[in-house]
């Protein structure tokens, strides 16, 4: 391949790395375009004539560009780890209740504007718009009970 092929390929694998915002895979296109453009100097520099020693020149400064700088963009926090945010932090914070959720039934509740599914795992029918505390978090199910001091509130008047 002449030393031009090379840079258009670096340059369209590191266009899809920003098109994919890092998204398909922690920056796998960036090493590999990476690669692409250092072939395309040792080509243009007539150090890789041969196209098999052009190749394997581009897997190897692939992988070799993989592990030198995965690890720096990792501490930068450029590459995020997956589970950033641990959804058992939600335990103890409040929800609201979308529908009639009776007890130990599955139904919608809302929080941090997101709408999740959720268990009643009290003994008493959630209504609707009422506030409910996230006692434990399985998979993407929230686990709930009755706020106590909406239920003083309610008996009171």
């Amino acid at each position: 391949m002449l030393w031009w092929h090379w840079s258009i390929m670096g340059l369209i694998l590191i266009g899809l790395e920003i098109l994919t915002l890092g998204g398909l895979g922690n920056f796998y296109f960036l090493f590999f375009g990476v690669a692409a453009l250092m072939v395309s100097a040792l080509t243009w520099l007539s150090l890789t004539e041969a196209a098999w020693l052009q190749w394997l020149s581009f897997v190897v400064f692939g992988i070799i560009s993989l592990f030198a700088m995965k690890k720096p963009l990792q501490g930068t926090g450029f590459i995020r780890e997956k589970d950033e945010v641990p959804v058992d932090s939600m335990v103890g914070e409040f929800a609201t209740v979308l529908e009639n959720l009776d007890a130990q039934r599955i139904g919608k509740v809302e929080l941090h504007g997101t709408s999740w599914t959720a268990r009643n795992a009290g003994t008493s029918t959630l209504g609707k718009g009422s506030q409910a505390k996230v006692i434990r978090v399985e998979g993407l199910t929230l686990w709930i009970q009755a706020d106590p001091m909406t239920q003083e509130e309610s008996h009171v008047g």
